[in-house]
């Protein structure tokens, strides 16, 4: 299938994803042992599940599925790359001792995880968002929402736009508490990207569990993705 034919990729990033390009050619390859034995989710059906908590605080797969969309969207782009013919291919390999999917998996959870902390750091220092990022992020909002339902990718979600919408809200306010912190820590921002030193001895000190029996079930790579093949 030509590239014009298949689903459009977002462009607006987000965050940063933690699935990076890897010298596969160098790597032992392995086929992917789709949920090594366990039983997918049908995402869409499981949206109330509880896939993590933080501080008390729940975080279930409705809340989670921004992330989901996101980081597969991310790792879609190099599996084109990687091979435009079939990218199921790319999500099948094994490297650096990790599957491509599981390594999804976890830096979507990491995300979610981080900004939960950092939106939680913000209510409680009282933090609000000027009126320019308030624009900023409602254009963002529509963009994204956008690409979703044009590409079929909120329905097989189960979301709906204040689902997305309430979740990239607290990423703003996280992105901006994150800011913040940093100064105070004397400390530039990156310091506190969700794969730095700083912010792992920072999520050391939360209370936080990630409940593996529902977010090890999420058969990433085949939530909101088609995988096209030539």
């Amino acid at each position: 299938m030509s590239v014009a034919k298949r689903q459009k990729l977002p462009v607006k990033k987000w965050c940063i994803t933690a699935v990076l390009l890897v010298a596969l050619a160098v790597m032992g390859i392995r086929s992917y042992q789709k949920g090594q034995g366990k039983t997918m989710l049908v995402y869409a059906d499981s949206l109330e599940q509880v896939a993590a908590e933080v501080n008390g605080s729940t975080l279930t797969l409705r809340q989670l599925a921004f992330y989901v969309a996101y980081e597969e969207d991310e790792v879609e782009r190099q599996a084109y790359i990687y091979n435009p013919k079939d990218t199921n291919i790319y999500w099948n390999l094994h490297a650096n001792n990790t599957y491509i999917r599981t390594a999804a998996r976890n830096a979507a959870i990491q995300m979610a995880l981080h900004d939960e902390l950092f939106y939680q750091l913000a209510v409680e220092e009282g933090v609000n968002l000027s009126r320019k990022e308030e624009d900023t992020l409602s254009e963002k909002i529509r963009e994204y929402w956008t690409e979703l339902v044009d590409y079929g990718k909120a329905e097989r979600l189960g979301v709906d736009r204040d689902d997305v919408a309430q979740t990239m809200r607290k990423i703003a306010y996280a992105q901006k508490m994150q800011y913040i912190y940093a100064i105070t820590q004397g400390m530039d921002e990156e310091d506190f990207g969700f794969t730095a030193d700083a912010y792992q001895q920072f999520l050391k000190k939360q209370d936080y569990t990630i409940e593996e029996d529902v977010w090890g079930r999420v058969d990433f790579g085949n939530v909101t993705l088609i995988h096209w093949e030539k």
